[in-house]
């Protein structure tokens, strides 16, 4: 394996490790906020509870929301040129290795996506969603294990992976 080969896995395990630590964040400070958006508006509990209290709950929310508002601006994607980078992906290679990203970080398992969900989302027959996937992989920008169902493992440089250019539904 090259050492730049390398360096692509490393980066990418790195990246996806940040991006998972920071959906983790994401939702328990979202559970966080909303019990103390319950508190805050169950008038019984609020009537009994001292201002000072009332105050540090409220206090608590607004950092709770900042935070959020900051992970969420740190985990935007960055907008990416129309043009490929030298030795990057093409447009329609980058879509599909965005798909996979999506696709592998929203599902629970963590699993890639199977060739019915490139063909649902992209519209393609199955011989264009497989010849699209044999030239990634021939490409270097991703790891199939032969007979192991949605094993595809992306490899290459996160920052060459572009934005999907429509939403994304699991």
């Amino acid at each position: 394996m090259s050492h730049t080969h390398n360096a692509n896995r490393k980066a990418w395990s790195d990246s996806r490790t940040l991006r998972q630590a920071n959906a983790e964040a994401r939702a328990l400070l979202g559970v966080a906020a909303g019990k103390l958006h319950a508190v805050l508006h169950d008038d019984s509990v609020m009537a009994e509870t001292p201002l000072e209290a009332q105050a540090a709950v409220e206090s608590a929310v607004a950092a709770i929301g900042a935070a959020l508002r900051w992970l969420d601006s740190a985990g935007a994607p960055k907008k990416s040129s129309a043009a490929p980078l030298p030795g990057g992906p093409t447009r329609q290679q980058g879509q599909f290795l965005a798909f996979i990203r999506e696709y592998t970080m929203r599902n629970e398992a963590g699993v890639a996506p199977s060739h019915a969900d490139f063909q649902r989302f992209f519209n393609l027959t199955p011989p264009s969603v497989n010849s699209m996937l044999i030239r990634l992989e021939q490409r270097g920008f991703i790891r199939r294990i032969p007979g192991k169902a949605r094993a595809i493992e992306l490899i290459l440089n996160p920052d060459w992976i572009p934005p999907l250019d429509r939403p994304f539904r699991l």
